[in-house]
């Protein structure tokens, strides 16, 4: 189909040899590989023309999605989606959908970023969060003196309760992050509860 109209490659005597003409018209149009029947076969250095947005995107990278002043990345693998973070800038959050792209093996027609080279086997560091102004991440201070804490999860803020410290706060979302099997680098306490000495800080 081209333009949205049929085109006619002719008949054949077997499906095998109306497959690969189909193919050999697909690679002329430049189709992703996943539209062919072959895609093993296709040439050295082909490159398919990336597939269009969507006309409700309004991010403008296929994958993201705003959450409040943030932006969410997911990716649709065997009709199921998979949440793949939350991140400070939409580019950011592109990028991890074109790492998870290529492990999924899928079409690099689906791509953000199609000229980025990528190295699977490394994880890119994340920038670090900006804490709140108490210190600790997903605590906040109250009106009334006291402590927050609340956890970003999938996309969703979810409060945690309210506390009379912020390091019992602090702790709240620690519990909560590894709840939800957050990684250990985004808790407050990643080495253990801390308790201030004489001699300084020591961990338990």
């Amino acid at each position: 189909m081209t333009d949205g109209k049929g085109k006619h490659l002719g008949s054949y005597d077997t499906a095998k040899q109306a497959a690969k003409v189909y193919d050999k018209e697909a690679i002329k149009l430049h189709r992703p590989l996943s539209k062919l029947n072959y895609p093993k076969k296709a040439p050295d250095g082909y490159t398919a023309i990336q597939q269009p947005l969507r006309s409700t995107n309004t991010v403008g990278y296929r994958g993201i999605y705003k959450s409040g002043k943030k932006f969410k990345s997911e990716i649709k693998i065997g009709g199921k989606k998979t949440y793949l973070g939350t991140y400070e800038t939409a580019k950011e959050a592109a990028i991890v959908y074109d790492r998870a792209t290529l492990k999924a093996n899928k079409s690099t027609s689906l791509l953000n970023f199609p000229d980025m080279v990528h190295n699977l086997d490394v994880e890119p560091k994340r920038k670090k969060y900006k804490r709140s102004s108490t210190g600790y991440r997903g605590v906040q201070k109250t009106k009334n003196g006291k402590f927050s804490a609340r956890i970003d999860i999938n996309g969703r803020t979810k409060g945690i309760g309210t506390f009379e410290t912020s390091i019992k706060a602090a702790v709240a979302y620690d519990q909560a992050a590894i709840k939800a099997g957050k990684k250990k680098s985004t808790l407050n306490f990643p080495d253990g509860l801390p308790i201030k000495q004489k001699s300084g800080i020591v961990y338990v």
